[in-house]
Formats: C-alpha cells, sequence, structure tokens
C-alpha cells in the first residue's frame, strides 16, 4: 500500500498535505504507462527525469534558506503523528458512525491496515449505518486485506446497497485472479461489464471522515483532511487483474471484447482519477485506430496528461495550505474527484483543459 507520508514534492521532505495530490498524479502516470504504450512509457520516463532536475534544485534552495523552516515542518510532522494514539481514543468514544469509521482509518495507520482492531472498528461503523455504501466499502476494503476476512459476504451486501457499482466486482476479480479460479474470474469480469459505474465514494468518505476528525486530538480542519485523505490514498485498488482480463488474447473473443468495452467506458466514468486513466488504458486496447471512439480516448488521454503537467509544474501553488483548504471545500461540494480538481485548477486561475497550443511530448498514436 502508498502512504502519503513517504512522498517528497517540492521541499526536502514535503507533508502529508503537500504529498497529497502528486501522489495521485503520479500514480495515474504510472497506471497510463501501465497500459503497455511504450509512447506513454517513454514519456513517463522523460517527465520524471525534467521534474526530478526541478525537485533538486528547489532542495538545494530549500537546503540553503529554508533548514529552519524544514525542522519546524518536520516537528509539525512529529507531533501530529504523536497526537494519532489521542485521536483515535477520542473517535472511539464518541461513537457515531462516522466517528467510528475515522477510527479505523486512524487505527490503520497506527497498527497496519491489515490490523483487526481497524477491521473491527469499521463493522461498528457499518453497524451504527447499514445503509451507507461509503462505509460498507471501507469495511470491505479492510476486510480484502486481512487474511482471516471472508470479503464475499460484504461484496454481495454492498451490491444489494448499491447494486449498479461495478467495484465489488473488481475486488473479485482481483481474488479470482490471485487465487486462479477461471470460472469466478470469468464471473467477475461479466459482473463488472454489467456495472452502471465504478465509484468508491471518495468525495464522500473523505469529507464525511475528515469532518469527524475535525476538532478532536488538536487537529484543525486542514490538518484533519490532509490526514484523512492521507490514510484513504492508502486504499490503491489493484487494477492490474483488469488489464489482463482485457489483453490481446482475451478480447481476441467476441463475447470478452464487448465486456471490456463496457469495462472500459464505466471505468473512464468512475469517481476517481485512478479509475479513469486505467479506464483510458483499457480502451486503447479494445477499439481500433482510427475508429470515433479511439479517437475520443486520446483526446481524454490528452487531457488527463495535460492536467499530470500541472501537477507537477504548478506543485507549490497547488498544494499550499489556503489550496488545501480550498479543495477540502470542493471535494465536499462535488461528487467525483475528477470535478473537484478541475474546479480547483479554476480557483488558482489554471486552465483545466490543454489549450491547443499544449504539445504533448508523447502523443498517443
Amino acid at each position: 500500500m502508498l502512504r502519503t507520508g513517504g512522498i517528497c514534492v517540492s521541499e526536502p521532505c514535503a507533508s502529508p498535505r503537500a504529498a497529497v495530490l502528486l501522489l495521485r498524479a503520479l500514480v495515474t502516470v504510472a497506471l497510463m504507462a501501465a497500459s503497455g504504450c511504450a509512447t506513454v512509457h517513454k514519456w513517463k520516463q522523460e517527465h520524471h527525469e525534467a521534474s526530478l532536475h526541478r525537485q533538486q534544485t528547489e532542495e538545494a534552495a530549500a537546503r540553503e534558506n529554508g533548514s529552519k523552516a524544514d525542522r519546524a515542518e518536520s516537528l509539525r510532522q512529529a507531533q501530529e503523528a504523536a497526537r494519532l494514539p489521542r485521536l483515535q481514543d477520542e473517535l472511539v468514544a464518541r461513537g457515531d458512525a462516522e466517528s467510528l469509521a475515522a477510527a479505523a482509518l486512524i487505527q490503520g495507520q497506527i497498527s497496519g491496515f491489515s490490523s483487526g482492531t481497524a477491521l473491527d472498528l469499521a463493522a461498528r461503523a457499518v453497524a451504527a449505518a447499514p445503509d451507507r455504501t461509503d462505509l460498507m466499502l471501507l469495511q470491505m476494503q479492510l476486510c480484502e486485506g486481512t487474511p482471516t476476512c471472508d470479503p464475499l459476504p460484504l461484496e454481495r451486501r454492498l451490491l444489494v446497497l448499491d447494486p449498479e457499482n461495478g467495484i465489488p466486482w473488481v475486488y473479485a476479480l482481483l481474488r479470482a485472479d490471485r487465487e486462479h479460479r477461471p470460472a469466478d474470474w470469468e464471473a467477475a469480469r461479466s459482473g463488472l461489464a454489467q456495472a452502471k459505474r465504478v465509484d468508491l465514494y471518495w468525495n464522500r468518505t473523505v469529507s464525511h471522515l475528515a469532518k469527524a476528525v475535525t476538532g478532536k486530538a488538536g487537529f484543525n480542519a486542514n490538518a484533519a483532511f490532509s490526514q484523512v485523505i492521507g490514510a484513504e490514498a492508502s486504499f490503491i485498488t489493484a487494477l492490474q487483474p483488469i488489464s489482463r482480463a482485457c489483453q490481446a488474447q482475451e478480447i481476441k473473443r467476441p463475447e470478452a471484447l464487448v465486456q471490456c468495452r463496457r469495462i472500459a467506458m464505466v471505468l473512464r466514468h468512475a469517481d476517481t482519477t485512478l479509475l479513469e486513466a486505467n479506464g483510458s488504458s483499457v480502451a486503447m486496447r479494445v477499439w481500433p485506430a482510427g475508429s470515433a471512439e479511439r479517437r475520443e480516448v486520446i483526446s481524454e488521454r490528452r487531457a488527463l496528461r495535460y492536467r499530470v503537467d500541472l501537477m507537477t509544474r504548478y506543485a507549490k501553488q497547488l498544494n499550499s495550505p489556503q489550496a488545501i483548504d480550498t479543495l477540502a471545500g470542493l471535494i465536499a461540494q462535488y461528487p467525483t474527484e475528477q470535478a473537484a480538481m478541475r474546479a480547483l485548477y479554476v480557483h488558482q486561475g489554471l486552465k483545466p483543459d490543454p489549450p491547443t497550443d499544449w504539445v504533448d511530448p508523447q502523443p498517443d498514436g
């Protein structure tokens, strides 16, 4: 699992607050490159080299001019980490569904996301609000990472609560792939193809749990948002099984090709950038060159790469405390991560769509 605390941005060691946005951008690039497209992989390498050069230059300047500020930031991070057990205790003591769910995330950060205690807290949260799909997904994700937990009943329950959401089928596909069960693998791919959308309830979870954390153990709204979004970012859904389900040898079969085209469309309209990027990678594989569908996907992928470019070029501005405060409000307002980020770009005076003169370093063929 990925942790935001280990990602460095423009300062010598960026805080979780500063790392949140760049983390998701870099993972998006990695997913886009994972499609097997050599040009995207080459772009990723060149883009990384340029970003690394900028980072090294900024780090040198920071060491020269900002060592005192760096020590203060490191101290702040250490103080926040030391407050996590108290934060978790305060959340458990409140006992409402959202506080218990937030406590499960904090417990995961303290002792690992395969912790039985974290899973128990998530189960208590669901018991307190049994119709909350976002809390059910959190329990399911924790169960998926706990060897002694059977996620199948939770997947079935989430499908009952939200039958149009394909995320339970994504996890079913992952498990069938890992355990080499071909019949279940085929069933999971078919189920995912019949979904209307793939929804991680990202914005809802982050905004609700950040609100629960705010004011506890000395965490203000900004720190609470950063803490929750950092913990939530740890649940990076394993999407490689989807790529394997729609690899070249599979889509030679007409039925599988139809399914994978449907899967690509559903993922391209998911509620997070990560899922959208994966959907675009699958779509590039299942639509032929020159088709209207492929041209549409190429346009979408160009826009994705442009926004990643914005993310790195304006990292300091977009990761400022003021921008993070704004993003917290936008995530509470908009239904998807992409919509919230688009609104943030506009708020920061940046164009969210690539201008006609923007040169894509390695465009798709």
